[in-house]
């Protein structure tokens, strides 16, 4: 262990031992001034073998502190104690995904918020240039109230350039989750490498066990190599094909036949769990079904119509097809959804500029059974109200005529029939 228990490290008192791997040790810390609880990550010292280390720890570092996103650990400094270069982070209340693993699966619920929390966390890092390049249930957090955080950022990629005997070890990255292109040591590695190993946790996930383990790392790594991983419909029938898909098209041995971003990954994810929750395909764990019959309902008949969501600025969104996602689209980054209630927002009464209260991926919408149903995105929950009662993420609520759905500060109405100008009046 390179420190010891109450031994000073800076500003930091170590106070326990959190973990130990083979680049680093993780320990709690108290920072005397500002009385609260960090993270140390102390490297190991054959790091030091390599001289230009320090150069680019200090590189990555600066570039992982300046990441600013709920999902990902914050990195609040970095400096060297006893010639051991350390990092300083946010201290996450919680367990690793490792550890929650070890006691049984998930749920598919949970299942969806950590896809989309370690989702939202890369195509952050992705479009900011970073790649991680070590996904593994060990370094997702699982904090209190159900949130998610990627951590280990950089930290890889400042391993596999170095010249140490430790960092020759580690290029080859973590054996159950590396990708072919990390094996064969490709120098052009991009987006998709990280795309791999998420779709090797996403298999654990749903299957409860990685798809290749073998007695030793050599073994695991030439499975990556040469075999398609184990059918997860073929070890559980309760796993749906289309979910089955998702995983097997993430872990394409070339990466030319991967997903193309994260975002397309985890959208085809949800859409193939959201198919699997409405019924048309064998369910993993059955959704919560929640009415309000609170208010006077339409007809049976009337069901199998068509509604438009009016705001109240007098905006009206058809739903005209069978699924569709709810937000607000994002110009920059080129993302519009479905239905984009960028006009619904209100305005801010000073400047005239429209508010950002909606999220860019708030809800799916879709038609099944004769009605339409809506389901929140998990942790996008906050502030989403059907007939002025909370939603909770990951569970379908029944949408009729005369409901009234808010995301945001934007409130709207579910009407019957397309209420449009090109459409007129259809019921």
């Amino acid at each position: 262990m390179p420190l010891e228990i109450g031994e000073q490290v800076g500003l930091y008192r170590v106070v326990e031992l959190l973990g130990e791997g083979g680049t680093a040790a993780v320990f709690k810390a108290h920072h005397s001034v500002l009385d609260r609880h960090v993270a140390l990550k102390i490297l190991h010292p054959t790091f030091l073998e390599d001289s230009d280390f320090l150069r680019r720890f200090q590189r990555e570092a600066r570039v992982v502190a300046g990441f600013d996103h709920p999902n990902i650990v914050p990195l609040f400094d970095f400096a060297e104690h006893r010639g051991m270069p350390y990092l300083v982070m946010k201290f996450i209340q919680g367990e690793t995904l490792k550890t929650r693993l070890a006691r049984g699966p998930v749920s598919s619920q949970q299942t969806l918020q950590i896809v989309g929390a370690v989702g939202e966390a890369l195509s952050y890092a992705h479009e900011r240039g970073v790649l991680h390049r070590d996904i593994k249930p060990s370094n997702v957090l699982l904090g209190e109230e159900g949130s998610v955080f990627l951590s280990d950022f950089g930290l890889a990629r400042i391993v596999s350039e170095g010249e140490s005997t430790l960092s020759r070890e580690m290029t080859m990255g973590t054996a159950e989750y590396i990708s072919p292109e990390q094996i064969r040591a490709e120098p052009d590695l991009d987006e998709r490498t990280d795309i791999y190993s998420f779709g090797v946790l996403i298999y654990e996930l749903v299957a409860g066990h990685v798809p290749f383990h073998a007695d030793n790392p050599v073994s695991t790594i030439r499975h990556h190599l040469d075999s398609d991983p184990p059918s997860l419909s073929e070890q559980d029938p309760g796993v749906p094909k289309t979910v089955e898909r998702v995983v097997l098209k993430a872990m394409a041995k070339e990466r030319e036949g991967r997903f193309r971003s994260v975002k397309e990954m985890v959208s085809a994810f949800r859409i193939a769990a959201e198919e699997e929750r409405m019924g048309t395909t064998p369910s993993l764990a059955p959704a919560e079904t929640i009415a309000f019959p609170e208010h006077d309902r339409p007809q049976a008949g009337e069901l199998e119509g068509l509604l438009t969501l009016v705001s109240a600025n007098g905006n009206r969104f058809p739903l005209a097809g069978e699924r569709l996602l709810v937000g607000r689209a994002d110009p920059k980054k080129g993302f519009s959804p479905d239905i984009d209630l960028t006009q619904a927002e209100p305005l801010y009464p000073r400047t005239g500029k429209r508010r950002r209260t909606v999220h860019r991926e708030q809800a799916w919408i879709f038609r099944s059974q004769g009605g339409w149903w809506v389901e929140i995105i998990p942790g996008k929950e906050d502030r989403a109200q059907l007939n002025g009662k909370s939603m909770t993420g990951g569970r379908r609520y029944e949408l009729r005529a005369g409901d009234k759905l808010t995301l945001g500060a934007v409130d709207l109405e579910a009407q019957q029939g397309l209420l449009t100008p090109e459409y007129r009046s259809l019921p």
